[in-house]
């Protein structure tokens, strides 16, 4: 898994539930299944002031609090209304950072950023 921050696809309303999707895969592109994940965290924070978002600080989120991960190594985070409130209500747009911790395979670490746009609707004209 790459540590570049890659951005969500589609920018999200806010205050509206979401599906981030990805596939975990170990450097030889060997598929990460549910039976190889230690352990799995995930930050959310917004971008412009590093504060945390919905309680998400280092939350355990191996096949728990809105995470899934298949045995296939299909990750899947539903994103909660409360994971795209805006935080600075007077800007159109903010980014929310989740940054993903995993350990596999009992001595493999895996971390990785997704950036989440969140459009401000008060501000939608």
């Amino acid at each position: 898994m790459s540590t570049t921050p890659t951005t969500f696809a589609t920018v999200i309303n806010e205050g509206s539930v979401a599906l981030y999707q990805s596939s975990l895969v170990d450097e030889l592109g060997v598929a990460i299944g549910s039976g190889r994940v230690d352990a799995l965290t995930l930050t959310l924070a917004n971008k412009a002031d590093g504060s945390i978002i919905n309680s998400r600080s280092d939350q355990n989120v191996l096949n728990a609090n809105n995470v899934t991960v298949s045995a296939g190594g299909a990750l899947a985070y539903v994103l909660q209304t409360a994971d795209t409130a805006m935080i600075d209500t007077d800007l159109p747009t903010e980014t929310h950072v989740a940054t993903f911790k995993m350990q596999y395979d009992t001595v493999s670490f895996s971390n990785w950023d997704v950036e989440f746009i969140i459009r401000n609707l008060e501000q939608v004209p």
